[in-house]
């Protein structure tokens, strides 16, 4: 079910009596109401019922990046990552061992933070590694930056917060995890929102 919260309903009303230049007390409330439904319909959040367990972890070196590993080792049969920056050898090498038992494996990664900005060649080497295992690598560019940092495992479980899948996310900075493990519904809008980048983003050309 979509919904979205008074403040956002206050925010669209206010915004609509601004881009048309045109105080509010003058408008139609019938006109007005279709106007809010449409942008509404626009513009909106998800909500989905509270379920299975969640478990937090936290940086640096307060368990954050074994969580993460704990989520990709817990896959099955598909994983669905979305990232900003991808230099994690432990990251990296927890998605060549899911490969390995036949996991189905899909990333979406920003393109200038793991290519052009790359100057390390971490980055490029994970990616080219995990392409050439037989992982569907894509590279995105179409937003000023592609900030998720998201795991979806088995369609059911969901790992997302501030953790970057690199070393400095797991041993320098202040960072946090959270995965809500066997909620499908969450994973659901998730694998939605995966989807709609996959489609923006172009395959991988393998670099090292």
């Amino acid at each position: 079910m979509r919904t979205v919260r008074f403040p956002v309903l206050v925010a669209v009303v206010l915004g609509l009596a601004l881009t048309s230049g045109t105080a509010l007390a003058k408008r139609k409330p019938k006109g007005l109401i279709e106007q809010v439904e449409q942008s509404l319909a626009e513009h909106h959040s998800y909500q989905v019922p509270a379920a299975g367990t969640l478990e937090v972890a936290f940086s640096p070196d307060e368990g954050s990046e074994n969580l993460v590993l704990k989520v990709i080792g817990s896959a099955h049969r598909e994983i669905r990552m979305l990232s900003y920056s991808f230099t994690s050898a432990p990251v990296a090498r927890a998605l060549l061992e899911a490969r390995k038992r036949g996991v189905d494996v899909k990333i979406v990664a920003d393109q200038k933070n793991n290519t052009s900005e790359d100057r390390s060649g971490k980055a490029r080497a994970a990616l080219s590694l995990l392409a050439e295992a037989g992982a569907d690598v894509r590279l995105i560019h179409v937003y000023p930056i592609h900030h998720d940092k998201v795991l979806i495992a088995d369609g059911e479980t969901v790992e997302l917060g501030s953790f970057n899948y690199s070393e400095a996310a797991a041993h320098r900075n202040s960072e946090n995890v959270l995965v809500n493990w066997k909620n499908p519904q969450l994973a659901k809008v998730y694998l939605e929102h995966f989807a709609r980048n996959y489609r923006q983003a172009a395959p991988y050309q393998q670099q090292y």
